[in-house]
């Protein structure tokens, strides 16, 4: 029940995401090109947005640290996904709603980041690599992780 409670906690985020992104869609009815600029960049950063809130709500004390985490864990596995399927059918088109690009991979890649922040965030690392214990050391293992991650879902889909 404690997992689903911290999900809950992190799903917050991305809902105040999307009340954002609500108001600048409204704005955006009125015609004005620069709320549509927005509304779009928004929509198109959304599975950031919700991997971000996830990694927060899921990691033990809501840190930083675990949404720098989930950012850098989609950002990874975007970059996986895009390198290993779109060169074979041209180019990539970043409002293109696939599969394996939506706001779901947000939320594994949020929950990935929280868990490996869980387990990691307290690592000792030996003295010369002592700055990159700790905190520091979960956005580089979760992006060790969403590399494998992206390169199984880009093998799948």
């Amino acid at each position: 029940m404690d997992v689903l409670k911290r999900f809950a906690i992190g799903a917050v985020y991305p809902i105040v995401a999307l009340i954002i992104i609500g108001i600048f869609w409204l704005a955006m009815q009125t015609g004005m090109n620069a709320m549509e600029s927005i509304y779009n960049g928004l929509i198109l950063m959304f599975p950031l947005i919700v991997s971000m809130g996830i990694a927060i709500g899921m990691s033990k004390d809501q840190s930083g640290a675990a949404a720098l985490a989930g950012a850098v864990g989609w950002l990874v596995y975007g970059a996986v996904i895009v390198s290993l399927n779109y060169p074979k059918n041209g180019v990539f088109t970043p409002t293109e709603f696939s599969a394996n690009f939506n706001f779901f991979s947000g939320i594994y890649m949020g929950i990935t980041a929280g868990v490996l922040y869980n387990k990691f965030y307290n690592i000792r690392l030996p003295e010369w690599l002592a700055f990159f214990g700790g905190r520091r050391f979960v956005p580089i293992v979760t992006s060790v992780v969403a590399l494998f991650i992206g390169a199984f879902v880009a093998a799948i889909f």
